[in-house]
């Protein structure tokens, strides 16, 4: 029961317990925390790499870096635009992640690509499933939308519903107090998932168009979503689609969420049934990462059943992409050796990058806007940087907000083939990826950073856990060096790939004659990508846990050298912030060996169609270039009157966003006065000074700023 433990997140299981939730809500109901406005506009990720080419799991494209002279992204309407839902199934939930207080396990799983989601549904196989506060309280920070679960299976669900539609009073009183958890704790809606027989499906249709009004009426911005199950005649058959059989449980809620056994015939007639109501969005497409009885196979793969869902117009539901943290043993990656928690940050990197070309990237607008990029975990935890919590630590509520452009292939590459000895790396390697020399440890001496390239470049080419090159016609031909003797290396725990013309859900497989097939294909002929760990190749934007200015991490700049200007530029945040004037705040920390790089910040400005910059410059105008100081484009950190103006606006107007400048960790506060004019900041990128040398980035801010006498 919820009055046991208050300090917990707990589901309902039974009738009696969802009656006990209304009449002895939980306290931390107060905690739970309103969406956060976005803008209207949102971007889509297939334009920002518009003339790229295709894109390939072998190729992924790059988001964290960018040409800032020819950024000039569309924005579109989010209401013409297909949505993204993650249904976050993992282990059947309520794990570290439904501790209010959190708990000390800083590997556990955290979500962060927030920016490429528009709903968040927490599932697990209770009958209520109410998501825990972390949840809620992170996803609306992001602007993204919460829903519970509502399930019930086998004999237990019947008796559920017989009770509950016995009688019009009866499913009142349930649609009523269904709407009430959600109103109490602040999020937005249900699933609803019905895997069992129904004798009274008529009354089922009247109770689902009930609860979407009541939700209507109190909730501001409600979801109802239908499961693909159970049929209008009461029978549990899967459609796989929407059509006849489940059409007016579609009719009576905001969309339907389909079973994932679908081939893409299903998926064309579904959105041809739901484009002709003029519904095509409210069509999500079932997306299981886990990859069960699916197209393509679903894990590295599940790229493959996106495209068909993207390719007609469709939405997306993405059912448990947790997977790369809870089957992190049950995946080949080569290269060194990786912690657990390690592991799962490259996967899921893995996963999203392929992913984000297919999805939205949602605007922030609301000022004041401020984060440390906190992931709501840590080895410890700061404040201004001074550790104030010496151990390690987890509570999701405490995420900060991500940046929604930091995904590119950087530190892994992933191939469809097996993985040899003294093969090469995949195309794709020498034109989005950093060098190596550009990525040495820090704190290493110069000599040492030239020995330890020249020993990776080796690495890089030799060792065994580098891709091998697809072959072409020409290699067959003249290649004559006998095939790789492990020829099971990717095969996994099912043994030989066995050829195969069709998969279990009758997709058409690639057919080879050739006995050396590099291929890795499991029990039903699917093909199955490895990933492989690129040493010390390192993310633009690389979350740092050994440092931090608020909370367990921040982020650390990994600049570029010359192989490839564009990409000198990290872009942080795309956005909407509109306001003539601005305060910013940035925060930054130097590392050992490093301790004369800088990092500017630029706000990138349209007003009608006319482009600027202001560059939020890293370093004291007493360090600045004649040239720099004299550019209209360049902004320099306050001082003296300037700074105490400022200050005092800040701490009247907007006291919970100031910082103060003292710090006695390292770490640099700067503030700046930004004029935009009439303009609205579309961008915020940074980059390092040196081409050479990382450097933390701990705190990103900036609010309104009015300068009256």
């Amino acid at each position: 029961m919820w009055i046991q433990d208050e300090l917990t997140c707990k589901p309902l299981d039974s009738y009696e317990e969802i009656i006990s939730f209304i009449q002895n809500p939980p306290s931390w109901r107060t905690l739970c925390t309103d969406i956060k406005p976005h803008s209207q506009e949102m971007i889509k990720n297939m334009d920002i790499n518009k003339n790229s080419g295709t894109s390939l799991l072998e190729s992924p494209q790059s988001f964290c870096h960018f040409n800032p002279e020819a950024e000039d992204i569309q924005r579109h309407d989010k209401k013409n635009l297909p949505k993204t839902l993650v249904c976050h199934d993992m282990a059947n939930g309520y794990h570290d992640d439904s501790y209010i207080d959190g708990t000390g396990q800083s590997d556990a799983y955290s979500f962060y690509n927030w920016a490429g989601i528009d709903v968040f549904c927490y599932f697990s196989h209770h009958l209520i499933t109410i998501p825990p506060l972390g949840w809620i309280n992170v996803g609306h920070a992001h602007g993204v939308q919460v829903i519970g679960t509502i399930i019930t299976e086998w004999g237990a669900g019947a008796a559920f519903w017989d009770r509950a539609l016995s009688s019009e009073r009866e499913w009142r009183t349930l649609a009523s107090a269904l709407v009430a958890i959600a109103k109490t704790l602040k999020f937005d809606g249900w699933l609803l998932n019905v895997e069992n027989k129904i004798s009274r499906p008529a009354e089922l249709v009247r109770f689902v168009r009930h609860l979407r009004a009541l939700l209507r009426q109190e909730l501001p911005a409600p979801l109802l979503l239908w499961y693909d199950s159970v049929t209008v005649d009461g029978h549990l058959q899967w459609q796989n689609g929407l059509n006849e059989k489940n059409k007016d449980f579609f009719e009576a809620c905001d969309g339907i969420f389909t079973n994932y056994s679908w081939s893409e015939g299903d998926v064309r007639r579904s959105a041809a049934a739901a484009a002709a109501a003029g519904r095509l969005t409210d069509l999500y497409v079932g997306i299981d990462v886990w990859g069960r009885n699916f197209h393509g196979g679903g894990q590295f793969n599940t790229k493959q059943a996106v495209e068909v869902a993207h390719k007609h117009g469709c939405s997306l539901a993405i059912f448990a992409p947790a997977w790369t943290h809870e089957a992190r043993g049950d995946s080949v990656i080569h290269g060194p050796a990786l912690e657990p928690y390690d592991q799962f940050l490259v996967r899921d990197r893995a996963l999203w990058g392929s992913l984000w070309p297919y999805l939205n990237t949602r605007l922030p607008i609301a000022l004041p806007f401020q984060t440390a990029f906190c992931r709501g975990q840590g080895k410890k935890r700061r404040l201004y940087g001074e550790v104030i919590g010496p151990v390690a630590w987890y509570n999701l509520r405490h995420q900060q907000y991500q940046p929604n452009s930091a995904l590119g292939p950087h530190g892994y590459a992933l191939a469809p083939h097996k993985y040899t000895p003294k093969a090469e790396l995949p195309a794709h390697a020498g034109t989005h990826r950093r060098s190596i020399e550009a990525s040495v440890e820090v704190g290493s001496t110069k000599d040492d950073q030239e020995e330890k390239s020249q020993e990776d470049l080796k690495r890089l080419a030799y060792k065994d856990f580098v891709l091998k090159t697809p072959k072409t016609e020409a290699d067959d031909e003249s290649d004559t060096k006998e095939p790789a003797k492990d020829a099971n290396l990717l095969k996994g725990s099912n043994g030989p790939a066995q050829e195969s013309r069709s998969d279990s859900t009758g997709n058409e497989i690639p057919h080879s004659d050739k006995a050396s097939e590099p291929v890795a294909r499991d029990k039903w002929g699917r093909r199955r990508y490895s990933l492989a760990v690129v040493p010390r190749e390192l993310e633009c934007l690389e979350p740092f846990f050994e440092d931090s200015f608020m909370g367990g991490s921040c982020l650390k700049v990994n600049p570029r050298n010359s192989v490839s200007s564009p990409h000198r530029v990290a872009r942080l945040f795309h956005c909407d912030f509109r306001s003539p004037r601005l305060v910013a705040c940035v925060i930054t920390k130097t590392m050992p060996g490093h301790g004369d790089q800088t990092l500017d910040v630029t706000l990138h400005v349209n007003d009608e169609g006319r482009r600027f910059t202001r560059v939020l410059v890293g370093h004291e105008v007493q360090e600045a270039t004649d040239s720099e100081v004299s550019a209209p484009s360049y902004v320099f950190p306050l001082e003296g009157a300037a700074f105490r103006r400022v200050q005092a606006h800040v701490l009247l107007t907007e006291p919970a966003f100031y910082v103060p400048v003292r710090n006695d960790f390292g770490w640099k506060v700067r503030y700046y006065d930004v004029d935009i004019g009439s303009g609205r900041v579309t961008t915020v990128s940074c980059r390092a000074r040196r081409p050479d040398g990382p450097v933390l980035l701990g705190y990103i801010g900036l609010c309104h700023y009015t300068d009256t006498p």
